[in-house]
């Protein structure tokens, strides 16, 4: 019985590390998912700079401008990961980018708001169509935008809120 036990959370065990590793890398989840009740919410933190966190402005067109502001977990700054997008759920928009400029937008399927991570504490942040990175310099104020290869700069920390 005890051993049953054992089984059965080690089991729950996986399957939540399964479900965690879904959320940043899987491809199978859908940006809907992602707007669940139960979601789990993310801070991303430029892995140059101490407190420096990707937020949302939004801009009159309705499009997001991303830039850094100092972290303070205000609803422009929190995120869900699932599937490989990331959603705002305060704006309701999925980060978005052509491969030269990164914003958000309602979410959608075209394939544009699809990025991947790379494993350990600082992470890059790809985007899936442009094979382009996710930048800043690290400043407050900075704008976030695209560069085609990796640096200090394109690291990332993305941490549970």
């Amino acid at each position: 019985m005890e051993l049953k036990g054992h089984l059965a959370r080690l089991a729950g065990a996986g399957a939540a590390g399964a479900f965690a590793s879904t959320l940043l890398f899987g491809t199978t989840a859908s940006a809907q998912a992602a707007s669940s009740p139960r979601a789990v919410h993310y801070q991303v933190v430029n892995g140059n700079s101490r407190n420096a966190c990707l937020q949302v402005v939004i801009t009159q067109s309705g499009q997001g401008r991303l830039v850094l502001a100092t972290c303070d977990r205000s609803a422009k700054q929190v995120w869900t990961i699932a599937g490989g997008v990331f959603k705002n759920p305060a704006t309701n928009q999925c980060l978005d980018g052509d491969g030269s400029a990164v914003y958000t937008q309602r979410c959608n399927t075209d394939g544009y708001q699809q990025w991947t991570t790379t494993s350990g504490s600082r992470k890059y942040i790809r985007h899936v169509k442009s094979g382009n990175y996710l930048h800043a310099g690290g400043g407050i104020g900075d704008r976030v935008g695209f560069r085609p290869s990796t640096g200090t700069a394109s690291r990332w920390v993305i941490g549970r809120v």
